[in-house]
């Protein structure tokens, strides 16, 4: 779990840079995975958020990219 984790991290990282370039908007972000729940806890220009989902091992299976683009679809 610690390469998906690490993984999404620096999609995160990537993502808000990008994001401030194209859009002037600050944030950050970053993944646990806890008792079979991924969260991303993000900010962007000062205002907090959570995003939580269910993920159990098996889902590794979809690739490293999964949590990030749920995530990404999801708080649009």
């Amino acid at each position: 779990m610690t390469t998906l984790v690490n993984y999404t991290n620096s999609k995160l990282n990537n993502w808000y840079a990008n994001a401030k370039l194209d859009y002037n908007v600050i944030g950050n972000g970053y993944l646990s995975i806890e008792n079979n729940t991924a969260t991303i806890k993000f900010t962007e220009n000062n205002v907090s958020k959570t995003f939580s989902m269910p993920f159990y091992p098996e889902y590794a299976e979809f690739g490293n990219d999964y949590i990030f683009n749920v995530w990404m679809e999801e708080v649009r």
